[in-house]
């Protein structure tokens, strides 16, 4: 290459350039190495990193040699202390923090809900077998849910399968199983659908509106709808066309399935949802009262479910939600969240996919009445109800409550004398709406619903509250009113705390009884803090509305609840059914919009004292 026809590469401006050298290939000559800290650095490094490689391959080859020992002993040694340092401080922490404060970082989700809520109705029905009380013959407890299994009937069956008998698809719980998951070159079998309906039995044909829930294994979706679902390789049976007519316009799973043939594409499956699924129809997002009739009618719907298939009992579930049920507005979310293994699938999100299929589930009973209004919201009863008992005893656990017949030393639950059971503090808890009625009042959703059960002079009452409860118990010593040790007041606004009475806390015969107060607008706090506090409330006070809804979170047959009506809701027992199904005391005071507080304070007051003597 001649230097004529050279063209240098691109340099920078600031850097020389040279013509290139002559003739061939042009070597360097060796230039004196120069030592540098740098360099003596690099070979030190490059030294001990044999020397460490060395070291492992020698540990691993020869674990039991006599080097292995010498050289792990030390270092074991050192890790101990360091270990034993660390122990002590974290322990030095742990002393330090305030043991009232619950047990941080909890994350809670009960994979098995269906065993779980059984297991809470059998303690359910023992529990108010124990006290005595009427269930009206069973109306709206155990004996309803074997009516309607008695009227059990196979809607949509394969030719040649049973329709006495529902058998679920294999349930698959252990995602370490060696079994293979399946595959669509497998295929599925046909659509399989019993239903169990409410007005075959005549126990429970005073049910005001058909209804039946049902179980499924192989059904097929149908992408982007939130209701409706394929049934393939089945037929309908004579009692299902029954069915279909018995019904009318309420709807259920039969009438929210069409039957395809086995060999059309709609049939095929290219993914199987293998775990067992409870479909949720209607809920509510935000009035606790008609959230705690869904919650109820979930386990309505659970207990006649495994009534039919009791396999899945022991089976992982995961809840679906459908009718735009979403995150967004929805203040009870961290509950249903704390159901099943997976966090509840929302369709109004996450919708089905074409080629979707299921393998086994529970079809919400759906209709339009609940345990709470079923006998109609204008009729007062005062039937228990093993089943709403249940309900309050689960979802209460689901965050931490235990019912104290669990928390309980036994000796102390056996005793049938009050003077031998624990004296625990008498919590009263004040539910307002006065946020929510400012919050309606601003932003244009008053109405006259909401303006006739207003109350004027809520403050007044409040401060009626405090004062008369702590005069109470400075004169408690001299009336005797509860006993020798009188009680004292103690105000949870300020220490909220306090409020807690869960076990073991107990109260010496020595100790003044503590009587708190405590006042919550559930408009302004977290879910978890409103059930955290009704949860160990002992008397709950509150004017007619969605918010007394969280008396289902009330010990089962431990509380009180003082229900304030003006007179425009006179005759609506919502609440006195809620209280009676679980056994609490009930009282409805009769008011007006500007509240007679002495009124409230004399039945306040009454109550305190009852409670007190039962222990």
């Amino acid at each position: 290459m001649s230097s004529a026809n050279y063209e240098p590469l691109p340099t920078d401006s600031s850097s020389p350039t040279y013509p290139p050298l002559p003739g061939p290939p042009y070597r360097q000559r060796r230039q004196k190495v120069q030592i540098t800290p740098i360099l003596i650095l690099k070979y030190v490094l490059g030294a001990c990193g044999s020397l460490v490689i060395f070291h492992c391959v020698i540990i691993g080859a020869f674990p039991n040699s006599s080097y292995t020992s010498y050289t792990t002993s030390g270092r074991n040694h050192q890790y101990d202390q360091a270990y034993a340092s660390a122990a002590a401080t974290a322990q030095d922490v742990l002393d330090r923090l305030d043991p009232s404060a619950g047990q941080p970082g909890t994350f809670f989700r009960d994979s098995f809900p269906l065993r779980t809520m059984l297991a809470f109705w059998e303690l359910a029905e023992k529990e108010v077998k124990a006290r005595g009380l009427d269930t009206c013959n069973g109306q709206l407890s155990r004996e309803l849910v074997d009516a309607y299994h008695s009227s059990q009937l196979a809607y949509c069956v394969p030719p040649g399968q049973s329709l006495d008998t529902f058998t679920p698809d294999p349930i698959r719980n252990d995602t370490h199983s060696h079994s293979p998951h399946w595959n669509p070159e497998e295929g599925v079998e046909g659509t399989t659908i019993f239903c169990s309906p409410v007005h075959r039995s005549g126990f429970s044909k005073w049910w005001p509106y058909p209804a039946a829930p049902c179980v499924s294994k192989n059904l097929r979706v149908i992408p982007e709808s939130e209701r409706r679902f394929r049934a393939a390789g089945c037929d309908i049976t004579d009692e299902g066309v029954k069915l279909n007519v018995e019904m009318g316009r309420e709807r259920f799973l039969g009438s929210d399935t069409e039957k395809i043939d086995g060999e059309v594409d709609e049939a095929k499956c290219k993914e199987r949802i293998e775990r067992t699924l409870l479909i949720i129809g209607r809920q509510d997002q935000w009035n606790p009262f008609h959230v705690a009739e869904d919650l109820i009618t979930t386990l309505v719907s659970v207990f006649i479910g495994v009534q039919t298939a009791p396999a899945l009992i022991d089976s992982r579930v995961q809840l679906v939600f459908v009718e735009g049920y979403g995150m967004d507005s929805n203040h009870f979310t961290p509950l249903w969240d704390r159901m099943g293994a997976w966090a509840p699938r929302r369709l109004s999100l996450d919708p089905w996919t074409e080629g979707t299929c299921l393998t086994n589930a529970i079809h919400s009973v759906g209709a339009g009445a609940s345990l709470l209004s079923a006998m109609g919201v204008g009729k007062s009863y005062s039937c228990a109800s093993t089943i709403t008992w249940a309900a309050s005893h689960y979802y209460r656990h689901l965050f931490g409550l235990l019912p104290p017949s669990l928390s309980l030393p036994a000796n102390l639950l056996e005793s049938h004398h009050a003077s031998d059971r624990p004296r625990r503090p008498i919590n009263v808890m004040w539910l307002s709406r006065a946020k929510l009625d400012e919050y309606a009042q601003k932003h244009n959703d008053w109405s006259n619903w909401r303006d006739v059960r207003h109350i004027t002079n809520e403050p007044e009452l409040i401060k009626k509250f405090r004062t008369e409860l702590e005069n109470m118990c400075e004169g408690s010593l001299k009336s005797g009113e509860f006993g020798s040790t009188g009680c004292v007041y103690e105000d949870a606004q300020d220490i909220p705390e306090s409020w807690s009475l869960t076990s073991p806390e107990t109260i010496s015969d020595e100790d003044p009884l503590p009587i708190r107060f405590a006042m919550i607008d559930p408009t302004v706090h977290a879910l978890e803090t409103q059930i955290h506090f009704v949860g160990h409330t002992t008397i709950l006070v509150s004017s007619h509305g969605g918010a007394l809804g969280l008396s289902l979170f009330l010990p089962p047959g431990d509380g009180t609840v003082i229900e304030l009506q003006v007179e425009n809701v006179a005759g609506n027992y919502h609440f006195e059914h809620m209280a009676k199904e679980m056994g609490h005391n009930y009282e409805v005071l009769n008011i007006r919009r500007e509240v007679d507080v002495d009124q409230v304070w004399e039945s306040l007051r009454r109550w305190i004292w009852k409670v007190s003597q039962s222990g």
